[in-house]
């Protein structure tokens, strides 16, 4: 039977929500495993990340743009294909295996400073489960301390009740392959902790885990396992009257964003003018035409019907979100697609025929704004036309 290194069990922090001021510094330098020392050459070197070790005699995994091709590279690897959550690199750890054949992995790092007691601090990081992973589990998390664990051999680290683990508040299973999910929760500094430690510290017969089918589309053998990517790792100071963002975008909140255009008059306007301004928008993740946006579509109709001569491309256009969103459930795939297709089907419904239109899916390689907020994101859920 595997050996562990026992300390004692696991509390959970509560999930928040409102925002920490993005003035505030991450205490983990490096937290996006970016700056790199010496050739990364194959598994197991996750100290070529500036400052970070595993408290394990078996390491984690570091992962680079700069090995593309190989086991270790992005966004193709041994485990999986993934872009990185910010930059260019993230680590890798095994968080469980069946009935605890395979030793986990951990990773971790020395703070920019030592944490206060009392203060509150707000720890995050970016976490997905890898293509390959048959299993998918709970217990992810970040254990704080004064000291770095030192652990003999290859054994797991099962922490006891002693001991805080920041978890997310419900410990949910983390089951997404193709995208990234947030690991975020509030902790309160004991005072005087200066290592952050991230992986699963419970027992193995304490995980629960669910039993995953390898996607069709997908090459390569299972690994009977749970392999995470890790990246963009924070520890950030909570202002007085602020709290812990951890909460990922709700889809119902962000469908409610739908970007719509100034009206004014189109009289006076050229044939090329009439089809710049009948751009149709989107609500987040969805194909079907809302009423604001038909009216423009019935002056494109017209247009149409007064030039029967004209014929237009049709360009679907989605959000990198909806892309990840896509990667992650199949019923999101096609988006753009079906997005011309409604409005072609609406078009034809003015008795326009359909050999008068050409499809061109653009997905999200043409955004109409590069900004990162929701209105922009918005304005990007599109379908414009040129004409032919």
């Amino acid at each position: 039977m595997k050996k562990k290194y026992i300390i004692g069990a696991i509390l959970s922090f509560a999930v928040l929500g409102t925002a920490v001021a993005q003035d505030n510094e991450n205490l983990v330098k490096n937290g996006s495993f970016e700056e790199t020392k010496g050739k990364l050459k194959r598994l197991k070197q996750v100290d070529k990340a500036e400052d970070w070790f595993s408290p394990t005699s078996l390491r984690a995994d570091l992962f680079s743009t700069k090995a593309a091709g190989t086991e270790i590279g992005v966004p193709q690897n041994a485990y999986g294909k993934e872009e990185a959550s910010d930059g260019d690199n993230y680590a890798g750890i095994i968080a469980y295996s069946y009935r605890g054949k395979d030793p986990r992995t951990y990773i971790a790092k020395e703070l920019d400073m030592k944490l206060e007691k009392g203060v509150r601090y707000c720890i995050s990081y970016d976490v997905s489960l890898s293509d390959l992973s048959k299993y998918a589990v709970n217990n992810l998390g970040a254990h704080l301390s004064k000291r770095p664990f030192e652990v003999d051999g290859k054994k797991d680290i099962v922490l006891g009740k002693k001991e805080t683990v920041v978890k997310v508040g419900d410990n949910k299973v983390f089951e997404k392959r193709y995208s990234w999910e947030k690991m975020c929760a509030e902790y309160e500094g004991v005072g005087g902790e200066r290592f952050i430690t991230i992986g699963n510290f419970d027992e193995t017969a304490e995980t629960k885990f669910l039993k995953l089918r390898k996607k069709k589309d997908f090459k390569g053998t299972q690994v009977p396992m749970a392999y995470y990517y890790i990246d963009n790792v924070k520890v950030v100071i909570i202002e007085e009257g602020e709290s812990c963002n951890c909460d990922d975008v709700v889809e119902s909140e962000v469908e409610r964003i739908i970007y719509s255009k100034a009206s004014t008059s189109i009289e006076g306007f050229t044939v090329e003018e009439k089809i710049d301004n009948s751009t149709v928008y989107f609500a987040y993740l969805k194909a079907n035409l809302l009423p604001n946006t038909k009216d423009d579509l019935d002056v494109l109709a017209e247009v149409m019907i007064e030039n029967p001569q004209l014929r237009l491309t049709v360009f679907g256009h989605t959000t990198k979100d909806e892309a990840l969103a896509a990667r992650s459930k199949e019923e999101h795939l096609g988006l753009a697609d079906r997005r011309i297709g409604n409005v072609i089907e609406y078009l034809k419904s003015h008795g326009i025929s359909e050999d008068r239109f050409k499809r061109e899916v653009m997905n999200d390689s043409a955004p109409d704004s590069d900004e990162g907020t929701m209105v922009a994101k918005a304005k990007n859920r599109r379908v414009t036309f040129k004409k032919q």
